[in-house]
């Protein structure tokens, strides 16, 4: 009975754990591939109310990309020679109140590390919007909106 009772606490612990690992960073925003997809079809990006930008890597932007989206090539953002990659960003939404989406490839710390560099240099918490799941999520939901090179 007590080493039935010590594997449903590990399992239970267990799952606690992998649901924890799994969920979004509440203290960031998100976007979900449908309602970036909503926005862009929409031209939010042309009126100047939406930028996109990708923290990609030259070769996981070679595994397709948002025509819409600058590119940083700024991944994986450990070094002052990386986060320098973000200043045409930080200078083209400087003032402006355009909403601001950040693509790594999955929607971590790809997208969260820029989001706090931006927060760093003044940019409202409230405009910047990750991808949920990253490009690899839009590109799974949408692929004929992705640039496959």
């Amino acid at each position: 009975m007590r080493k039935c009772l010590w594997a449903q606490f590990c399992l239970v612990v267990f799952l606690a754990f992998v649901a924890t690992a799994c969920t979004q960073d509440d203290s960031y925003n998100y976007i979900s591939p449908a309602e970036l997809k909503e926005r862009l079809d929409a031209g939010e990006v042309e009126q100047g109310s939406l930028v996109v930008f990708s923290s990609q890597t030259e070769e996981e932007w070679e595994s397709g990309y948002l025509p819409q989206a600058i590119p940083t090539f700024a991944r994986p953002l450990e070094s002052d020679e990386d986060y320098a990659k973000l200043e045409p960003v930080l200078d083209k939404v400087r003032g402006t109140d355009a909403d601001i989406v950040v693509i790594c490839p999955r929607g971590g710390s790809g997208a969260t590390r820029p989001c706090d560099y931006l927060m760093d240099h003044g940019i409202d918490e409230d405009r910047l919007l990750i991808l949920e799941g990253g490009q690899e999520a839009y590109n799974d939901e949408f692929p004929e909106d992705v640039v496959f090179p």
